[in-house]
């Protein structure tokens, strides 16, 4: 069991290598192209990956600004089988099912301040990451 951690996070350590420019697993809301509509929203795209029987999200970490008007779009890049993962939020109380190939967006506002984990509510002992929220000063 301890052995597969260590190769799960050696493998996101490799993939956040060459996915985000300048070797950063990070994305902030600075990062993020607004939407179209509204010019206060940050958006941001998570896609959930495979890499040696290890499925997660990347990025594995997004940062906003307490206030701010989050649009998720979530794309399933998992092969086999089964083609639904699951993305949860539980200190936002968001919960989806993302079957391959059909992006899911999920839009909310980040009214409370902190780091909230995400990860797959399907298969619970997949790495998620995380939802870091500043405070408003």
């Amino acid at each position: 069991m301890r052995r597969t951690a260590y190769w799960a996070i050696a493998a996101m350590l490799a993939v956040s290598a060459f996915a985000v420019p300048g070797n950063v697993t990070t994305a902030s809301a600075a990062d993020a192209a607004p939407a179209a509509t509204d010019s206060s929203e940050k958006s941001f795209t998570l896609v959930s990956v495979m890499i040696d029987d290890v499925k997660f999200w990347l990025p594995s970490t997004i940062v906003v600004d307490q206030g701010d008007k989050v649009k998720l779009t979530l794309k399933n890049q998992v092969p086999g089988a089964e083609n639904q993962h699951g993305f949860t939020i539980p200190g936002y109380n968001i919960t989806q099912i993302v079957t391959r190939g059909v992006p899911t967006t999920v839009s909310f506002v980040a009214d409370k301040a902190g780091v909230f984990p995400y990860s797959c509510q399907l298969h619970p002992a997949h790495i998620g990451g995380q939802l870091i929220v500043h405070a408003k000063q």
